[in-house]
């Protein structure tokens, strides 16, 4: 009876099945010099990255990652996609695309981050775009950032600085910057930003978002432009926008009526000498 028992132990240990840790797929490009340089990082069916610089002088690293890690077996791995460049008198382009969505619980995907420079001067971008079965979330803490400590910065005579973000349905918001031809130079710091979800929310810097690696109190979307420029914010959205932190004091909501593009907020600031914004932080659905 005991050899039976033994028999039947390790028939059952051997019936165990072995599970296979696909290990994460990673891409590391770097790059010093003049010209061009482009890339193209897709995680498979779930997300995908596109950058591009061409100036008189170059200098970078992108990083690509795909976690293949199936989170809760939803078939939806995670992905991230980072930069960190400068250019010299040229421009640079990254566009992040969430491609997959646990759609059930978590709406369509679709959510989508732009962001370019352009500059006579020098320009650099440090930016950091991460998607899973539930939302885009470009988390900015604990992750490189430009020589000044922001996310975009120029310098120059003529330049440019746009970066945008959408949920699936289109809504979103936009923060440019640019000079009026007599040299100045412009720097965004934004923390972090998000979208997805079953209602299609969007937040671009619009605290509170603590303790989720994105933002955390007092720490606001700031703009600082010097010498003559254009600063300009525009945000839309079917059913309501957020302006500010209206939590901390600081805020308002712009009601919308659930049709297409019903709340619309609009900035636009032209400036000679130092100007600073505080906060363009705004979220919405």
């Amino acid at each position: 009876m005991k050899s039976l028992i033994a028999v039947l132990v390790a028939l059952t240990v051997l019936a165990t099945p072995v599970l296979a840790v696909i290990p994460p797929t990673t891409v590391d490009t770097y790059w010093m010099g003049s010209g061009y340089m482009d890339t193209t990082f897709t995680s498979g069916d779930d997300a995908h990255s596109y950058f591009k610089t061409s100036g008189s002088g170059i200098i970078g690293e992108f990083h690509g990652k795909d976690y293949e890690d199936n989170p809760y077996g939803y078939n939806v791995d995670t992905a991230s996609s980072s930069v960190h460049a400068y250019v010299a008198y040229g421009y640079m382009k990254f566009e992040n695309t969430r491609d997959d969505s646990k759609t059930s619980m978590y709406g369509n995907p679709g959510q989508y981050s732009y962001s370019y420079i352009e500059t006579d001067g020098t320009g650099e971008m440090a930016w950091y775009s991460w998607t899973n079965y539930a939302e885009m979330a470009n988390c900015e803490y604990a992750k490189p950032t430009t020589t000044n400590g922001k996310n975009f910065e120029v310098t120059g005579s003529n330049y440019l600085i746009d970066h945008e973000l959408k949920d699936s349905s289109g809504d979103g918001a936009e923060v440019k910057a640019y000079s009026l031809g007599s040299g100045g130079s412009a720097q965004i710091k934004l923390q972090g930003e998000k979208s997805g979800g079953t209602n299609s929310y969007f937040n671009m810097g619009s605290l509170p978002v603590c303790g989720d690696g994105c933002a955390w109190k007092n720490n606001y979307a700031t703009f600082t432009g010097s010498g003559t420029g254009g600063f300009e914010v525009h945000r839309w959205a079917d059913n309501g926008l957020t302006i500010g932190c209206p939590t901390c004091g600081s805020g308002y909501t712009i009601p919308g009526d659930g049709s297409d593009n019903s709340a619309i907020y609009n900035l636009q600031v032209f400036y000679s000498g130092t100007w600073t914004m505080p906060d363009f932080g705004v979220a919405g659905n």
